[in-house]
Formats: structure tokens, C-alpha cells, sequence
């Protein structure tokens, strides 16, 4: 007996459960649309990524923010400037730095848009 492949003729679900990205199609073509605000909740930044982001944004901002730290070990820049994993909203390495590089709301929603873009 001959063996055929069998192929849904239901309509197969490729939603992100975040909610993140939305996949369509338009005639044989496949559209996605990435809702980066979505993206930036549903994944956490890292601080490679934010640095990377904030070079290619501001490039020499890393070392203007480096020579800013504190060097006594006990303050807590110093702390989240050495031990910062991931860059969350108003954590206290990311209102460090919005202070001293003179950022706006509107320019960090910027760069955590462009970090969460960078390759991890």
C-alpha cells in the first residue's frame, strides 16, 4: 500500500505566546511584525547587549561612564557597575548612567530597544 504525506488542511498556529511577534501572510509571502516594546518585557537585557547598544548609539560613552564609577568598592554604583547581570527599567546601574551621559526618557527607551536587539 502507498504511503502519501499527510498535510494539515487546518490553519497551523505560529503565534508567540508573549505576544511578541506576529506572523501573517500576504499572498506567498510571510510577514512578521516585532512589537519591540514586548520584546524588551519578555526578555531580559543583558549588560553586554546594553553596552554594545549604548557604543553604537554614543560611541566613547562607555569609557565617559567607566571613568565616572566610583572606585570605592562599597558604593552601590561601584556595585552594580561590577556585578550588573541583566539591565532592568530604573535599575541602578541603568539611572547611572541616564544621569551622567544627560539622557532623556525617551533616549533610553531608545537604547533598551536597540540593546534588545544585540546579539547576546
Amino acid at each position: 500500500m502507498p504511503s502519501y504525506p499527510i498535510r494539515p488542511t487546518f490553519p497551523i498556529d505560529v503565534r508567540s505566546p508573549s505576544g511578541s511577534v506576529k506572523v501573517g501572510r500576504q499572498g506567498l509571502a510571510v510577514t512578521v511584525d516585532v512589537d519591540d516594546s514586548k520584546i524588551i518585557n519578555a526578555l531580559p537585557i543583558t549588560t553586554g547587549q546594553f553596552f554594545g547598544a549604548l557604543e553604537a548609539l554614543y560611541p566613547g560613552s562607555s569609557a565617559t561612564i567607566q571613568a565616572a564609577v566610583p572606585t570605592d568598592p562599597t558604593s552601590a554604583v561601584n556595585r552594580a557597575y561590577e556585578t550588573t547581570a541583566f539591565i532592568t527599567p530604573n535599575c541602578t546601574l541603568l539611572v547611572f548612567i541616564k544621569a551622567t551621559l544627560n539622557l532623556a526618557d525617551e533616549q533610553v527607551v531608545d537604547l533598551l530597544a536597540t540593546a534588545a536587539f544585540q546579539p547576546k
